[in-house]
């Protein structure tokens, strides 16, 4: 079945499938799903009906609809999750959503579907990837002077003087539920949680310890460098709670400064979509002590 025959018959049945979201929608806005204050109800609700309703049609209409839903990295999240969805429209519904909200973030996690095994879907995939490449290539970016390095796409200038040189590593997880395109994720949101830290250089990925010494020789920088762990990842009747601990160490040296936990509750979450923003909130709240940890040596880290 092609890409957009399947999204055809999605709109076919829009009316049924929308009228049946509003009257649920009345429901679950008022009730526990998602604690975070800076979405509103009905994204929350979509969210939670595209990772949950037993209905393929429905869960594809979510997705449908989160891709007007802009500016908000957890709805990006739950599409990318769904792009492992059972049914192929709401794969195709996924992918079409993160190209219409043209995020690059959204490049891990649809290059790790671009072989789907339906045909139409792998189309709408591999044509989100090549717009989000695109979307990526027209925005600037700027590699920290010296660096001898443009393999990353996590790099950008610091707004005002530099004061950090800081490397981030892709996390590490024992919790078999918490896979290679789980933590790749969690690494690109890590990246932009450093970036937004003011004087703050972000490191190549990659970056060699001799071209990491030069920049923080040649641009006087204290150099860090931030590694973290999802700990644990419990389902209970509360719903889904996660834990997390960040590292801070030297940069390139890696001697170990400080450490930080955080953990998140995803109230009456299940699934992968729900995982993946308890992950997310789990690290912003160890992130949030960040600061104060660079700060720590007043202004020099040991090379």
């Amino acid at each position: 079945m092609r890409g957009g025959s399947l999204l055809r018959r999605l709109f076919v049945c829009g009316a049924l499938v929308l009228g049946s979201a509003a009257l649920v929608s009345t429901v679950l806005v008022s009730g526990p799903f998602l604690s975070r204050a800076s979405a509103d109800g009905r994204t929350d609700y979509l969210v939670r009906l595209l990772s949950t309703s037993s209905t393929f049609r429905v869960r594809a209409q979510a997705a449908l609809s989160l891709g007007r839903v802009e500016g908000d990295p957890a709805v990006v999240t739950a599409l990318s999750e769904a792009l492992s969805d059972a049914h192929p429209a709401v794969r195709t519904a996924a992918a079409s959503s993160l190209q219409r909200l043209a995020d690059p973030a959204a490049l891990v996690a649809l290059r790790a579907h671009g072989r789907d095994a339906d045909s139409g879907a792998r189309r709408t995939i591999q044509g989100a990837i090549r717009a989000l490449e695109r979307v990526a290539r027209s925005r600037p970016r700027h590699t920290p002077a010296n660096s001898n390095s443009g393999r990353t796409s996590g790099s950008a200038a610091p707004s005002g003087p530099a004061q950090y040189y800081v490397g981030v590593g892709t996390p590490g997880s024992r919790v078999p539920t918490v896979d290679a395109v789980a933590l790749a994720a969690a690494r690109e949101f890590v990246v932009r949680e450093v970036r937004a830290i003011g004087g703050v250089a972000l490191a190549p990925e990659g970056e060699t310890r001799r071209a990491a010494a030069r920049v923080i020789r040649r641009r006087h920088l204290a150099g860090y460098f931030v590694d973290s762990a999802i700990t644990q990842v419990q389902q209970s009747s509360r719903g889904l709670r996660v834990t997390v601990s960040v590292i801070v160490g030297t940069y390139p040296g890696r001697d170990m400064r400080a450490m930080l936990s955080g953990a998140a509750t995803v109230q009456g979450g299940a699934g992968a979509s729900a995982r993946r923003i308890a992950i997310e909130a789990a690290l912003r709240s160890a992130l949030r002590r960040l600061p104060q940890a660079l700060a720590a040596s007043g202004g020099r880290a040991s090379r």
